[in-house]
């Protein structure tokens, strides 16, 4: 369990109300990761998201080669694991700790316990997990735009 008041501090749990932080901070617990720890890696299984509240991580993918290749930083208050978390499929990538990491982490079991008493919590914390992916992927399209802009040799969207 993690003290409300850390919760709160969170832009993730921002729209929560005291009562509804209360129930999310009696399923989360916090994790520490020192400078270079690797996570969780790309093909593991893995039901948990992860809220950093302090720190910095990198997601990468691994070439044939077993080179390392970075995808994108996370930084205090972004989340990661949220597909393996929404899916129980295993990890998509390899996180590791760039910094030392405090960690808030909730696992998908302990989510789906609160489901009958508290759909307004999850509703909530569904609707913030999917506005992430949602930022995500609009980040990619406009990258993927500038791109074939720049490829093609068109005019580029500044």
């Amino acid at each position: 369990m993690v003290d409300v008041e850390l919760l709160r501090e969170q832009q993730f749990f921002s729209d929560l109300d005291n009562d509804e932080l209360k129930v999310i901070a009696e399923i989360t617990n916090k994790k520490s990761f020192a400078q270079g720890d690797t996570i969780f890696r790309d093909g593991e299984d893995g039901e948990s998201i992860y809220i950093i509240q302090k720190g910095e991580v990198k997601a990468c993918r691994e070439a044939s080669d077993g080179e390392l290749f970075t995808l994108t930083l996370l930084k205090d208050g972004e989340i990661f694991g949220e597909m393996s978390f929404l899916d129980g499929r295993p990890h998509s990538a390899t996180m590791v700790a760039l910094t030392e990491v405090e960690s808030y982490i909730i696992n998908r079991n302990d989510f789906e316990k609160i489901v009958d008493e508290h759909p307004r919590v999850i509703f909530k914390v569904m609707r913030n997990i999917i506005f992430t992916i949602h930022s995500v992927v609009r980040g990619m399209n406009s990258r993927y735009i500038e791109m074939v802009n720049y490829m093609w040799g068109r005019k580029r969207f500044t």
